[in-house]
């Protein structure tokens, strides 16, 4: 036959392929499954019985700072400006070490391009990382009725990239189990950091199966072992795919958290096109911290008067616009036209945020992004961090790195940006956040929130917007932002900030034992009485 042709010796040493490909195939350490295990694919029903597995958690980049860093501690300690003068540096003083990192890499490049060209659905979504790859090929090896345990991170359960691989185990009923571990003092793996969650999956080829158990967080061997079967719970699989966007698995603290998560399911996504409250807000990103570098000055010091903040999420708090950390300078002369071109080339392209906005916007200089006050988001964050949302308003005339997307508003008034401002700052969209981020608010995890859509006259939105356009215009560069919203008094900002939470949890529809819920489980060891008791009494009067 034509396959068995193809198989021959003859023809395998004969094909003018061969040499490139034992060469890639060496350069990559490549095993093909069928030729290694050739009884397990030549039967009926081919594909591996059982699979375990704990594959590697490595994007296949090699950055320079990290390179450099384990040869020079206290690179990472530096300020960027004192950063790149001593990486000059470095490499002078140990040039034995250049072709090493540059054969880094060509290794990663190689790999890289292999596993963007391979059968991993959903790896060009961000930085290509070898667990993605490896989630496939577990569940491509399994045969009919076979399953597979495997160690991934939790972002395998939630991120974008690989949102197309279970959504796949959807389609065939392959979820059974997935129990989550929190490497709280690195119980679980020491290489791996500490506010980490590891999830343990148990995947299985049954097409008849409809129902999914959910364990844990775990935060100790001892915890695992004395209360696993009272921290788990059964889902029907058919709603659990519709919770999140891209067939995500959302992280509950306790079994009960569930039915608290189900009440914030009812309420449209803030990326949602459509909203019934109208609005459309898209998250959208400017410079590059490292594409762009280029364009930045990394010093203490502007080199002038004229130069422009660059910002990075460390740059502004909740309610703060402006911290002492900023990333580098840029010159206004330069940055404008640049983004300027990016904003018109995007207006024509429909993957782009600015693809929705008016032509009339577009073409007005006035009305670029970076030269106005907008809302930005901190991307980096942890959900066992004192907060997992970071939202503020920041003045204009400052420009922005990838690390902190900004909100871009093709619909809505003034009153909707304060209003959205306020649910972005409040602990009840928290809660939720901590339930389906790991280490970034990303995109995709903000296009995902829940955001209630109040009538234009409820009440209960307009003094979200209230507070929450007060609490921004207590900063000088920021006292004219909003001006249509009606100030109120925010003196006392422990109050304000109760009341504000209480109006929130109220549009998402939840009970007093919901708010006990979301507070008592917020976070670990903090005491949440204090504000608790407040947001209970504003409820109560709303």
């Amino acid at each position: 036959s034509s396959v068995e042709l193809a198989l021959s010796d003859e023809a395998i040493r004969g094909h003018p392929g061969l040499p490139a490909a034992r060469s890639k195939s060496e350069a990559l350490q490549a095993l093909h499954f069928p030729v290694a295990f050739p009884e397990v694919f030549l039967r009926d029903r081919p594909g591996f019985d059982c699979l375990v597995g704990n594959p590697p958690w490595e994007e296949t980049t090699v950055e320079k700072l990290a390179f450099w860093a384990q040869h020079f501690p206290g690179l990472r300690s530096l300020r960027p400006a004192q950063q790149k003068k001593r990486l000059k540096e470095v490499e002078i003083e140990r040039p034995d070490l250049v072709p090493q990192y540059e054969s880094q890499v060509a290794e990663a490049l190689a790999m890289k391009l292999a596993l963007s060209a391979g059968p991993f659905p959903g790896m060009g979504t961000g930085d290509p990382d070898l667990y993605k790859a490896f989630a496939w090929r577990f569940w491509g090896l399994l045969r009919d009725g076979g399953k597979a345990g495997v160690v991934l991170p939790r972002s395998a359960l939630f991120a974008a990239g690989s949102a197309a691989w279970r959504e796949a185990i959807f389609d065939r009923g392959g979820w059974e189990r997935i129990t989550t571990l929190l490497n709280n003092r690195k119980w679980v793996f020491d290489e791996v950091h500490a506010q980490y969650t590891v999830g343990l999956v148990v995947l299985g080829k049954d097409e008849t199966r409809d129902k999914l158990t959910l364990a844990g967080p775990f935060r100790s061997r001892s915890e695992l072992s004395q209360n696993l079967g009272a921290f788990e719970r059964d889902f029907d699989l058919a709603a659990v795919r519709t919770w999140v966007p891209g067939a995500g698995f959302p992280l509950f603290p306790t079994p009960a958290s569930s039915d608290v998560f189900k009440r914030y399911l009812a309420h449209p996504r803030l990326g949602d096109a459509k909203r019934p409250d109208g609005w459309r807000a898209r998250g959208n990103r400017e410079f590059h911290a490292t594409d762009d570098k280029e364009y930045m000055e990394f010093v203490d010091e502007p080199p002038s008067d004229k130069y422009w903040p660059v910002l990075k999420g460390a740059s502004f708090e909740l309610w703060n616009p402006a911290t002492s950390v900023l990333y580098a300078w840029t010159d206004p002369e330069v940055a404008v036209p640049i983004l300027q071109g990016r904003r018109t080339r995007g207006g024509r392209s429909r993957r782009s945020a600015f693809n929705e906005m008016p032509r009339e916007w577009l073409e007005e200089p006035s009305t670029l992004p970076c030269l106005n006050p907008r809302i930005a988001i901190r991307d980096i964050t942890n959900r066992t961090n004192r907060r997992t949302v970071i939202a503020a308003v920041v003045a204009g005339e400052q420009a922005l790195t990838n690390a902190c997307p900004y909100l871009l508003w093709a619909r809505g008034t003034v009153t909707d940006q304060a209003y959205l401002l306020g649910v972005l700052c409040s602990m009840p969209l928290d809660w939720y956040a901590r339930r389906v981020v790991e280490s970034h608010v990303n995109l995709f995890s903000l296009n995902g929130f829940p955001v209630p859509a109040p009538a234009e006259d409820d009440p209960r939105r307009l003094q979200v917007a209230r507070i929450a356009a007060s609490l921004t215009r207590r900063h000088e560069a920021l006292e004219g932002w909003a001006p249509e919203v009606e100030e109120v008094d925010v003196t006392d900002e422990d109050d304000s900030l109760a009341r504000l939470d209480a109006l929130v949890c109220s549009l998402y529809g939840l009970t007093v034992e919901h708010v006990r819920h979301v507070f008592e489980t917020f976070h670990d060891g903090w005491d949440h009485e204090p504000r608790l008791q407040r947001v209970l009494s504003h409820l109560d009067s709303i």
